[in-house]
């Protein structure tokens, strides 16, 4: 992470730094409402739980209240008929809690399932309902009955039909048993009750929560803009600082301390300025150093430029005068052939003469070729690569050489003859150069379908580094002299004019391979 953070400016630090403070802003804030809302969530079924455990104890309260009245009351007239003792009991209950609103009043059935009493629902007196079912399908007065019969009785959730709605509503009723009279003793509220009380309280509880957020909302807010006020106060006062150092720095100007307001940077600063001072010093004798310099290499490069142009001057008159006498060594010798007959002697001069020449026409070429156009035209390539073969036979005869011609007829293409001549001069001249003794240096030239391709083969020393082969000045072999320009020269026409070259050399065998469109 250290190292994600160098070569970073401290403005981009400093927003960095506000980001970091707004996230954390934001977690705080987030922890705090999710710990506020947990706890209303916590707080609102601890109050159902508690609402429903009073209201439970409340109708079991009620209930066994009722227990005790009919156990009194059967201990008191138990030699009464058990009829009249349940008349008498169920009269008393009726009158004892007859609100109407269906909460808490005690309702009275025999272990058969027959109503005794019931202060709301009267027209239930005297019925059988042990079978009876509540929407979900619960026999609610069976399973009363059941649990009453438990030591210490029990409840049933149920679905019953509310007096003040006058539609089913989910109830819960705790009922006991008195066995003597054959009884089971039960009492009830409404759960919907509890419900509309817990969505009170939720209101409420969620009134006080928004509060209590919009007060931390507020808090946090207010703390969070000083916070910044102050952070971006010492920062503007930080970057003014380094500001002020940066400028002087790179203008070598002298700091105002003054203006500085942290004692670290005012020791910056004064460093700062003696090195600006030291450097102004230094800029003053470095300015006549490059001033004196300057002059120097100006007397120096137009010096250069003098003797170059007198060597290029040179070159071409050199050029110039080695081809006059070169024509006439070469012309005299082809009149003495004529006259006379071929001589051996005369042969190896005129192989030399030739030699020379084709050195001479690469130097010519090299002076003239970013002066001069080279317009392309129709040239018979196989007519022209019979003529340069005839041309350059005697040097391979000289150097005990023979060439074998498989040339196909009447092939053209659109070339400059210069550019043309100065490939296949300077590949045949390679070939004579680096192949072996009495072997046979084979020309081929065929159509493919799509390139016309000349291939010359000759038998020499592999190639040890084909890659550098047409870089200037480059020769393979030392030993065999030459200037290490012609094979530069064939690469940078070939390029010129979109032809491939490539060069393969193995089992001592070493071809170029030329495409022509």
């Amino acid at each position: 992470m250290l190292k994600s953070l160098r070569n970073q400016s401290l403005r981009k630090m400093n927003l960095l730094g506000l980001f970091f403070v707004v996230f954390l802003l934001f977690i705080f804030v987030g922890s705090v409402l999710f710990v506020g809302y947990t706890q209303y969530v916590e707080d609102i079924k601890k109050l159902e739980k508690n609402y429903l455990t009073s209201q439970k104890n409340f109708i079991e309260k009620e209930t066994k209240r009722a227990l005790k009245y009919i156990d009194y009351k059967y201990k008191k007239d138990k030699n009464k008929p058990i009829s009249l003792l349940q008349d008498e009991i169920s009269a008393v209950i009726e009158n004892m809690r007859d609100e109407g609103d269906g909460t808490g009043y005690i309702f009275i059935y025999t272990f058969d399932g027959v109503n005794i009493a019931d202060p709301i629902l009267k027209e239930n007196s005297g019925k059988n309902l042990l079978n009876f079912k509540d929407l979900n399908g619960k026999r609610v007065i069976y399973e009363l009955i059941e649990v009453s019969k438990k030591p210490n009785g029990g409840y049933v959730d149920y679905v019953w039909n509310k007096p003040t709605t006058n539609k089913p509503s989910p109830k819960i009723s705790y009922a006991i048993s008195y066995s003597p009279l054959g009884l089971m003793i039960g009492s009830g509220v409404y759960l919907d009750d509890i419900q509309q009380m817990i969505n009170v309280k939720k209101k409420e509880y969620v009134t006080q929560l928004f509060h209590y957020f919009g007060f931390v909302f507020v808090v946090v807010m207010v703390l969070f803009l000083i916070g910044i006020f102050i952070y971006r106060y010492f920062m503007n006062v930080i970057e003014f600082d380094i500001e002020l150092i940066q400028n002087a720095s790179s203008e070598l100007q002298i700091i105002n301390t003054s203006l500085i307001t942290f004692k670290e940077f005012k020791e910056v600063a004064n460093h700062i300025n003696i090195m600006n001072e030291s450097l102004k010093d230094l800029n003053k004798n470095l300015e006549l150093k490059v001033e004196k310099r300057t002059c120097e290499l100006v007397e120096a490069k137009e010096y250069a430029l003098d003797i170059v142009e007198k060597q290029d001057r040179f070159i071409k008159d050199a050029i110039h005068e080695i081809n006059t006498p070169l024509g006439i060594i070469i012309i005299n010798i082809d009149l003495y052939n004529l006259k006379y007959g071929k001589n051996r002697y005369l042969g190896k001069i005129e192989a030399g003469a030739k030699i020379i020449h084709n050195i001479y026409n690469d130097l010519e070429y090299m002076v003239k070729k970013d002066r001069i156009e080279y317009p392309k035209e129709e040239i018979n390539l196989s007519k022209f690569i019979k003529d340069r073969i005839e041309f350059f036979s005697e040097i391979a005869y000289g150097n005990e050489l023979l060439f074998e011609l498989l040339v196909e007829d009447n092939l053209s293409i659109s070339f400059n003859q210069t550019h043309l001549q100065r490939i296949f001069d300077n590949t045949l001249s390679n070939a004579i150069k680096y192949s072996l003794y009495r072997k046979n240096i084979v020309v081929k030239l065929f159509f493919d379908g799509k390139f016309k391709v000349v291939e010359v083969i000759n038998s020499g020393i592999n190639i040890e580094h084909p890659d550098k082969l047409f870089d200037r000045f480059y020769r393979e072999n030392d030993s065999r002299g030459g200037f290490g320009i012609g094979l530069s020269i064939i690469k940078e026409i070939c390029d010129k004019n979109g032809v491939e070259v490539e060069v393969i050399s193995k089992n001592e065998l070493v071809t170029f391979r030329y495409y022509f469109v």
